[in-house]
């Protein structure tokens, strides 16, 4: 473990929250020490994405919660295609009630290169009607915690008859995760919180999110907490941090098939950089492609660099709005985990 002097250690108060984020590339094993030690260092929570081929959240979560006492586990997120809300509001509600009310749900529409390939159909969202779906979901969820006897037919989730048998003692917070305009609003207007990017979004993307989220707040006059993973990569030597954000298939991914080119231009990524990268990696010529990646298209997307690079750009996130960084370190993982503790 590294050791840092009091004052290099930066001061965070109540109000400086952080969280730590994971992919299920982890053995769950791998995780729940990862669990133990965020929890020593003082990380508020840790979030767990669902993947329809690797590990899924709940194991994740049930696992780290049985092995900690004080931090928070959600899902970062669920989807709303795999588990009827019913099953899913049940699953939570075992999880509060088995850690004194330590989990989260994250909630999400579903990932859209993944649920088609088992026969989900996301696009187009003129016919899918993803906001019609999350919002009925959110109401059988919220029904079912809340004891009510369950009479719902929606368009598409029914529950007839269903009432739930654990009470909740604590309770259960419940994130949408979106990058619609009209889901972050409902988020603001009906969740607790809102979990604003998967990773990989600039600071001023991030800024119209928010907003976006505050809408909803303004029209029910509640407060909801803004959550946002942040793809870290941090070492001492910053050159190191930056190659492994350049050489991670995730961001590539992104950069190449995700990522509006427009939203990069005022970080100074030109749109023919992009291009060049993009050609690259679609005809299949993976270090070429890497080769291509703009430095400043990392700097815009993702935190990497030496510790005080890291920190300085973790805040200007908190500068836009965002409530809790939730930070989803690669590389150098441990370093990352001791050198941006919070306490």
């Amino acid at each position: 473990m590294i050791v840092l002097k009091a004052d290099e250690r930066y001061a965070c108060s109540m109000v400086c929250r952080l969280a730590l984020g994971f992919n299920p590339v982890l053995t769950v094993r791998d995780a729940v020490v990862l669990g133990r030690k965020a929890e020593s260092l003082g990380y508020e929570s840790m979030w767990f994405h669902e993947s329809l081929f690797q590990r899924d959240a709940i194991s994740y979560i049930s696992s780290i919660l049985l092995s900690t006492t004080r931090i928070k586990v959600g899902s970062g997120v669920i989807n709303t295609f795999t588990r009827h809300p019913v099953t899913a509001a049940s699953t939570f509600a075992s999880l509060s009630e088995m850690s004194g009310g330590r989990a989260i749900m994250g909630l999400g529409l579903g990932s859209f290169p993944t649920v088609p390939k088992i026969g989900f159909k996301i696009f187009p969202v003129s016919e899918t009607r993803p906001l019609q779906r999350i919002s009925e979901y959110v109401q059988i969820v919220k029904s079912f915690w809340a004891g009510e006897t369950l009479s719902f037919r929606g368009e598409f989730f029914t529950a007839e008859n269903i009432k739930s048998e654990v009470k909740l003692e604590n309770p259960l917070p419940l994130y949408i995760a979106s990058l619609s305009e009209r889901t972050l609003g409902f988020a603001g207007e009906n969740a607790d919180g809102a979990i604003l990017s998967p990773a990989l979004t600039t600071a001023a993307a991030t800024a119209r999110m928010v907003e976006q989220v505050r809408v909803g707040e303004r029209a029910s006059g509640r407060t909801a907490d803004k959550a946002s993973y942040l793809l870290i990569s941090v070492d001492p030597d910053g050159a190191k941090a930056r190659a492994v954000v350049r050489n991670f298939y995730f961001f590539l991914y992104q950069l190449s098939d995700v990522i509006r080119p427009e939203t990069l231009e005022g970080y100074g990524v030109k749109l023919e950089s992009i291009e060049r990268f993009r050609a690259a990696w679609r005809k299949g010529s993976v270090e070429e492609a890497k080769a291509l990646v703009p430095e400043a298209a990392i700097d815009s997307l993702s935190v990497a660099g030496t510790r005080e690079q890291a920190l300085a750009r973790v805040e200007e996130y908190r500068a836009v709005g965002v409530d809790l960084p939730i930070l989803m370190p690669i590389g150098n993982v441990n370093y990352a985990i001791e050198a941006l503790a919070p306490s």
